[in-house]
């Protein structure tokens, strides 16, 4: 009798440890599967998809995009009969005007929809047939600047290239070089085989040169030897004749005089231009206390910290309410002495200190 109690506890035994480790088999395979299926889970509630067009025009290329996350298929459908994508970004022309709707599918689950209306302006530019321009944004005064440019046809054979300093075409190569003369925006344009309704621009923004000594404080330095006594440079004694700059001068009306002169804007030394912007970062002066000075051009380029490039708006707000510290700054002008933008490097007060905004 107790030969077959202890038969019974050991049959028992095993089957009880069957049952533990097909539950522990089981548990690991459901595990194994909702972390399959957790990550290829769509948020239907969240995802959606963006359409990129600049008219909504017949002809034009029009962009879809879906970033869904854990997305890895989707099924778009146009509304026109053409053939369905099966991309996240996919590109796409109607050819007759309409109301449509565009339908995406994602996971083979997940349904969104859109409706857009397409209308026929035209002849819409095919924009993958536009060159575009690759350069730095920024450079310097008298930097050897390299460009070139990426096509979308096969062939190229003719380039005109202009810098946006003269006015004309300026170099006929197919991947030139270019030393900017002065500072400023620059606008530089492509024409690729002689299609100018493809022309495309780029604008860069040039530095002025590093502040260099005056030429007399050279001579001064390095000793000047003149080709002549000093004396020679004295104007004889007596009574000097009128010039004759003062007595032109004389016959203008004077109405004419103050209003040439009022074309050209206040000067300002870039000390008192420094001021003012401290000044706006505590709050008591406003980016139009700094019209006269820009003659009312809030959207001048400010190069902040060597390769960032903002609107003087932006600065403006960008620096309000916070403790600046500028370490190298330089203005410059056009020919009515407007500011027409400036290079400036700065730090900001933060809590661990003095960082770069």
């Amino acid at each position: 009798m107790k030969k077959n109690s202890n038969s019974f506890k050991l049959v028992f035994s095993n089957f009880e440890t069957k049952i533990i480790s097909l539950f522990v088999i089981l548990l690991l395979v459901s595990v194994v599967i909702f972390s399959f299926k957790y990550k290829k889970h769509v948020d239907c509630d969240t995802s959606d998809f963006y359409i990129v067009a600049e008219n909504f025009s017949v002809g034009e290329v029009i962009e879809f995009h879906n970033e869904t996350p854990n997305a890895t298929n989707w099924k778009w459908d146009f509304g026109d009969g053409s053939p369905k994508e099966t991309k996240n970004h996919v590109l796409h022309k109607y050819t007759e005007p309409g109301i449509y709707t565009i339908t995406l599918v994602i996971n083979g689950f997940c349904l969104k929809e859109k409706k857009i209306q397409i209308k026929n302006h035209g002849e819409i530019l095919d924009r993958t047939k536009l060159p575009v321009i690759i350069a730095p944004k920024i450079a310097a005064v008298g930097q050897k600047v390299n460009f070139t440019y990426k096509y979308y046809t096969n062939e190229t054979f003719s380039w005109e290239w202009s810098f946006g300093e003269t006015g004309q075409i300026d170099n006929t190569n197919e991947f030139p070089n270019y030393s900017f003369r002065t500072p400023g925006p620059k606008t530089v344009t492509l024409i690729v085989n002689g299609e100018y309704k493809f022309k495309t621009s780029k604008i860069i923004y040039i530095k002025p040169r590093p502040a260099f000594k005056k030429d007399s404080e050279m001579m001064l330095e390095e000793g000047y030897t003149y080709e002549k006594p000093v004396e020679a440079f004295y104007k004889p004694k007596g009574n000097p004749k009128p010039d004759v700059t003062d007595k032109i001068l004389k016959t203008i009306p004077t109405r004419s005089r103050e209003r040439h002169i009022s074309e050209f804007a206040p000067d300002i030394s870039e000390n008192q231009f420094e001021l003012l912007l401290h000044q706006v970062a505590n709050q008591t002066k406003e980016k139009e206390d700094f019209s006269k000075y820009i003659c009312g051009n809030y959207q001048i380029p400010v190069i902040k910290n060597g390769d960032q490039v903002i609107s003087f708006e932006e600065f403006c707000k960008r620096i309000k309410g916070k403790e600046i510290k500028i370490e190298s700054f330089r203005l410059t002008k056009d020919n009515l002495n407007c500011i027409d933008g400036f290079t400036i490097s700065y730090k900001v007060k933060g809590l661990i200190g003095w960082t770069e905004d």
